[in-house]
């Protein structure tokens, strides 16, 4: 038996129309022979239709089914919201395989629409407070139902403020986040620096006739600047699209601050209910004589066998951080495993040179992990870390190399031309009164030459 992990809700959701589209594209192919057939009357292309037998797109036996497909609409109620439960079933109702894809996805409302529905709400709840006051003075009515009205509105009122401050927290945190707006100044300031770095490169190259100053300037462009450049991009815009417009033959930059994504909330926590995609072994079974929808490559085999893929359905994970996992050393087809299948499915997607860094520097490999994980289980992409034992600003040893106590540091700041490594110990900030100097420019300039030493492309492992 063969355990999978439980996808997310998101993958599960793609799954379903992934083998809906698989099914209807096989059935639809058999249906155009039969329409296409200039041989068949109408009357014999209804016969053949008729006896069309669609085959599951887990354990491919032909049935009247073949597949079902169903979405439920689950109206809002006192004890749940409006939510939808997605099923994938076998279609053969008399000895179905293992089949069996459930989930729920709730109804996603846009937050700006929200907020202003609630604050109406809650507007129109104090005017029916103050017209029971009203009320109330002129005889119209009684103090006992005033009262009873006055707690029931109060309370709603409650209720009613305290999730309008929590969408209007969500709201603030995506249009006006702080922290991403520090972030944004710091890559802004860092831009700039790397930009005069280029001009001075260019000016002693023509000061000194030096092409070599000429070769540094590209590469603090390269290795530097462009990283932090794409940073910035990330930082302002959630999504950058050019549209290629082939009237006029021109293009066309699309850059947008927010997406739709980012401002739909979700009053209902989805949930995988039962992600079971395994196949028992089914012996093949007689069935009426009828034109049986499969592939031309396909053959008809008397016996399906497979192993069994059993999902064993846990409890919703808590919102928060993932607990950090300790890596099994000795074990897996590289020597290392994790007992979190999120870590495990993390780790054998690495580049192998960095997964062969990590394994010699076991403190690292732990802290790189963990952010990691919990990155991508929040939608965003994996940054290198900086090892714990990195020496900033690096030593200088007798053989005139540096040591940054990390070898792949080494590795990649020493194979640098002499003038570059010069500029490179150049990037850090000096406190005016203590003197003090900041090398997170330095860090950071780093931790980009070593992703390219490493094949680290991209962080959406």
């Amino acid at each position: 038996m063969l355990e999978q992990e439980i996808p997310s809700v998101k993958e599960a959701l793609n799954e379903y129309f992934r083998l809906k589209e698989q099914f209807e594209n096989q059935n639809n192919v058999h249906k155009k022979r039969i329409i296409n057939n200039k041989t068949l009357s109408k009357k014999e292309k209804r016969s053949e239709y008729l006896k069309l037998m669609p085959k599951c797109v887990n354990c491919k036996r032909p049935s009247r089914k073949g597949t079902i497909f169903s979405i439920i609409y689950h109206p809002a109620d006192d004890k749940i919201s409006e939510h939808k439960t997605f099923k994938v079933l076998c279609g053969d109702l008399a000895d179905p395989c293992n089949l069996n894809i459930e989930f729920n996805i709730g109804n996603r409302e846009h937050l700006d629409e929200l907020i202003v529905s609630i604050r109406k709400e809650i507007k129109e709840t104090k005017d029916k407070i103050i017209d029971d006051k009203n009320k109330l003075l002129f005889g119209l009515l009684t103090t006992e139902t005033a009262l009873e009205n006055f707690d029931d509105n109060k309370n709603y009122i409650t209720e009613l403020t305290t999730v309008y401050e929590r969408y209007l927290d969500i709201w603030n945190n995506e249009m006006d986040n702080p922290q991403k707006k520090l972030e944004l100044d710091e890559a802004l300031v860092q831009s700039y620096e790397n930009i005069n770095a280029i001009k001075e490169c260019i000016k002693k190259m023509n000061e000194m006739n030096d092409s070599q100053y000429a070769v540094d300037a590209a590469n603090i462009y390269h290795n530097v600047l462009e990283p932090i450049l794409q940073k910035i991009r990330q930082l302002k815009y959630k999504e950058t699209t050019v549209y290629n417009n082939d009237n006029n033959k021109t293009c066309n930059l699309i850059q947008k601050k927010f997406t739709i994504d980012n401002l739909l909330v979700n009053s209902y926590d989805d949930k995988i209910v039962s992600y079971d995609i395994g196949l028992n072994v089914h012996k093949s079974k007689k069935i009426n004589p009828g034109l049986i929808i499969e592939s031309d490559s396909e053959k008809e085999e008397s016996e399906v066998k497979t192993d069994k893929i059993q999902i064993k359905i846990k409890e919703p994970t808590p919102i928060g951080q993932i607990e950090e996992d300790e890596p099994i050393i000795g074990q897996g087809k590289d020597g290392i495993s994790w007992n979190n299948p999120k870590y495990q499915k993390i780790w054998d997607k690495l580049p192998p040179k960095f997964k062969t860094e990590l394994k010699v520097n076991i403190e690292w490999m732990k802290d790189f992990m963990n952010k990691c994980v919990n990155s991508r289980e929040s939608g965003n992409e994996c940054q290198l870390t900086t090892p714990p034992n990195l020496i900033i600003p690096p030593r200088k040893m007798d053989n005139g190399k540096y040591d940054f106590g990390v070898s792949i540091y080494n590795k990649a700041f020493n194979s640098q031309p002499k003038s570059l490594q010069d500029t490179y110990l150049t990037m850090y900030k000096e406190n005016p009164q203590t003197k003090e100097k900041d090398y997170k420019m330095l860090e950071n300039a780093m931790n980009e030459l070593v992703k390219k030493e490493l094949g680290f492309n991209s962080g959406f492992f």
